[in-house]
């Protein structure tokens, strides 16, 4: 066995708290053969396993632990945008921890109906909201599937598993850098060069935006509910930058038939903290305020901040892509 510093040779070894272990590999029999042995010490310590991965996975390690001893999930209730996908996390981990016991859940790098940057948005965030957690999380990154973005996606791990044990990962990223490098956006959308389907400046009355929304978007791409979702969404930024930017509050909305942009732009500073909006700002009491962020990105599939073209302020951006939900 290496001598690396750091080598957690074995499979009662990893530490407290959640711990996100990247496999580079093909979800298979090989990966499978790498993380039997930690799950079925992790079975033999009274730990609960989870797989949630693809099939030709599941299936040898079904082979190797028994269908009896683990929970089976289908990956699709842990995928979706990431606050939907950080909230089926949350509650898998909270249903199945209630004894105290450890979570050892196994995926994939397969959940991308969203598109890959969605993907990488989950997992760089899980280490920020499942901190707390006592979940051992082994991830089967596929070089394969995600080429280029392969080193991204292992930035997102902490941990590494390989033959010679689950190991520190030199080239883990904290969450909020690999978010910046996601949707950092130094100018505007392609679409804003474009007129747009909907202007309005200082923005007067929120109930008369939420009206010319909703018209705007009637014969767009959205189904009705995630027309109705937009535009709560646009209205909570629009709130906030009400309440907190600096007037005036002008919004922009292009509707085309592959994407939906919304453009808030105040002459505030705005903020930059991509961490923020991924979770109720006061738990689950949704009566105490302070919602808007996260209620927004469950509605979008990305939200992003930049200053103003003429740096005089500061523009959110929420894009709806339809077809990458088909």
């Amino acid at each position: 066995m290496s001598e690396t510093a750091g080598v957690l040779g074995s499979a009662g070894a990893v530490p407290a708290g959640y711990v996100h272990v990247a496999q580079l590999g093909t979800p298979g029999p090989r990966s499978a053969e790498l993380l039997a042995p930690w799950l079925q010490q992790a079975l033999a310590d009274g730990g609960t396993v989870v797989l949630a991965c693809a099939p030709d996975l599941r299936a040898p390690l079904l082979d190797r632990l028994g269908a009896d001893a683990v929970h089976v999930v289908d990956p699709d209730e842990l995928g979706g945008r990431a606050p939907d996908a950080i909230a089926g996390h949350t509650s898998l981990v909270d249903k199945l921890t209630t004894d105290g016991t450890r979570l050892h859940l196994v995926t994939d790098s397969g959940r991308t109906s969203l598109g890959v940057p969605a993907w990488l948005q989950t997992e760089a965030l899980l280490n920020h909201v499942l901190a707390g957690r006592s979940v051992a999380h082994y991830c089967v990154v596929d070089p394969g599937h995600l080429g280029a973005d392969t080193d991204r996606a292992l930035s997102c791990h902490p941990w590494s598993l390989t033959a010679d044990g689950v190991v520190p990962n030199p080239g883990r990223k904290d969450p909020a850098e690999v978010l910046r490098s996601l949707w950092s956006a130094p100018g505007p959308d392609p679409l804003e060069a474009t007129p747009p389907t909907l202007e309005v400046e200082d923005v007067g009355s929120l109930r008369q935006l939420r009206r010319e929304l909703t018209a705007s978007l009637s014969d767009g791409p959205l189904d009705p509910d995630e027309a109705e979702d937009l535009v709560l969404a646009i209205d909570e930024v629009v709130a906030n930058a009400a309440e907190h930017g600096v007037p005036p509050v002008d919004v922009r909305l292009w509707v085309t038939e592959q994407r939906v942009l919304c453009a808030v732009a105040d002459r505030g500073h705005g903020f930059d903290e991509p961490l923020a909006g991924y979770g109720p700002a006061h738990g689950d009491d949704l009566s105490v305020g302070g919602m808007g962020l996260w209620l927004a990105r469950r509605a979008v599939d990305r939200m992003t901040t930049a200053p103003l073209a003429d740096g005089d302020g500061c523009v959110v951006r929420l894009v709806v892509d339809p077809r990458q939900e088909d």
